[in-house]
């Protein structure tokens, strides 16, 4: 009975940090400009968390996000011009003929896999320690190809979420940043915490 009580307060401890967190990430990402650093770090101290360190997970947050800031600006504003010309791009395929928008369809659609793949990739190498930009979206694009079934399954499971949060709408303000985040730490971490315990 102890063992099943113990078990409990840590369940609820950990979904009081998931929302902790997601209240950090919110107020973080204020200035738009540090979505991404914000991103990163909400999900590199999901990962601590759910690994077992002992710091506590605000301290952490923040310890992540200002190691992060720097860089991640820089690569935020990239993924930013990148998803501004694939969203331009769709928008104007819009006002072209019917048999050119079918031809143009799979296209964009790839185009929108690959940069959400390779979105999901960069978050997973950032936090494994990997700073410099280059280095970042090859290695990124490389790992794509090797794994494309983790970022098809989080853009999938993403998909869910965001649905949900619309629907519900007082879900985004209370944990479904988190979710996202959690969501990208156990299809990219997850299995390999495991792999090295055993």
């Amino acid at each position: 009975m102890v063992s099943s009580n113990n078990r409990l307060f840590e369940v609820l401890e950990y979904i009081v940090d998931l929302v902790l967190l997601n209240f950090l990430f919110i107020i973080c990402s204020l200035p738009l400009v540090t979505a991404y650093p914000a991103f990163v770090a909400l999900v590199g101290a999901i990962k601590d968390m759910s690994e077992g360190n002992q710091i506590p997970a605000w301290k952490q947050f923040f310890k992540n996000f200002f190691t992060y800031l720097k860089k991640g600006i820089k690569i935020w504003l990239i993924l930013v011009v990148i998803s501004i010309i694939i969203i331009g791009d769709m928008m104007a395929v819009n006002y072209l003929p019917n048999s050119l928008q079918n031809f143009l369809l799979p296209f964009n659609i790839i185009v929108a896999f690959l940069f959400l793949g390779i979105f999901s990739h960069l978050t997973k190498l950032i936090i494994m320690g990997e700073y410099r930009i280059k280095v970042l979206f090859i290695r990124s694009y490389i790992l794509l190809f090797r794994q494309p079934l983790k970022p098809l399954l989080i853009i999938f499971i993403y998909s869910i979420i965001i649905s949900l949060s619309v629907y519900l709408r007082f879900v985004p303000f209370i944990i479904a940043f988190s979710f996202l985040a959690f969501t990208c730490y156990f299809i990219m971490f997850a299995k390999e915490h495991e792999i090295n315990n055993s």
